[in-house]
């Protein structure tokens, strides 16, 4: 039984890449940079959650930010995702001492439903998807070919929204987590999560049984 219950929390936390965030982050409320030239009232640019999901059966990452205010409130803001895919460098770490912020692609949202990704071009139509303080984004992994690591959960990934009223640091409003970068979770295979929720309900009948 110890052994069935075992097993069925290793599915659910995708081990054995217990080692990568299962949750995503969350990022303080107000937290916009010092350096930041536009205004605290452009809330859809303070993150407070950032989420990557890795789809391997699909080979799709999802993207998904939640903001402070309902996203395109600031008709400029600019929603970039920094990836690290093996050969990130640290692109802030002499403009703002950020040396844990390594990326060497970036993907870049709008809020009125479109994107691009660096060096790959323009997303599909329909990638892009903004509803009240959350804005997701469907990317295929074709687009973020490997650098360097041999997994695609070894990809590191942080969030900065821009207003691009600005220039430079000045348009940078935020940045989650705020020296770091964080991974994906792995969504389950089909036949992983059927054998989760059979273990589920075993574990279930046992315990009623034993009732």
């Amino acid at each position: 039984m110890r052994l069935l219950a075992s097993t069925v929390t290793a599915l659910a936390l995708g081990l054995p890449l217990a080692s990568h965030a299962l949750d995503g982050i969350t990022d303080p409320k107000g937290g916009f940079l010092a350096t930041f030239g536009g205004s605290s009232a452009s809330t859809d640019l303070d993150v407070l959650a950032a989420t990557v999901l890795y789809n391997a059966s699909t080979d799709t990452f999802t993207l998904k930010a939640t903001l402070d205010g309902n996203v395109g409130s600031t008709a400029t803001g600019l929603y970039v995702w920094g990836v690290n895919r093996g050969a990130g460098t640290a692109g802030f770490a002499t403009s703002l001492g950020l040396a844990g912020v390594r990326f060497d692609r970036v993907i870049l949202l709008n809020a009125n439903g479109t994107g691009t990704v660096g060096g790959a071009g323009a997303l599909p139509a329909g990638s892009v998807l903004v509803s009240g303080h959350n804005i997701t984004a469907t990317v295929s992994g074709a687009l973020l070919p490997s650098t360097g690591f041999g997994n695609k959960l070894d990809y590191t990934f942080n969030l900065w929204p821009r207003d691009t009223a600005f220039t430079g640091i000045a348009a940078i409003s935020d940045f989650a987590p705020n020296n770091a970068n964080f991974t994906a979770t792995p969504v389950p295979e089909p036949a992983s999560a059927a054998l989760l929720l059979g273990g589920l309900g075993l574990i279930a009948a046992a315990r009623r049984r034993k009732s």
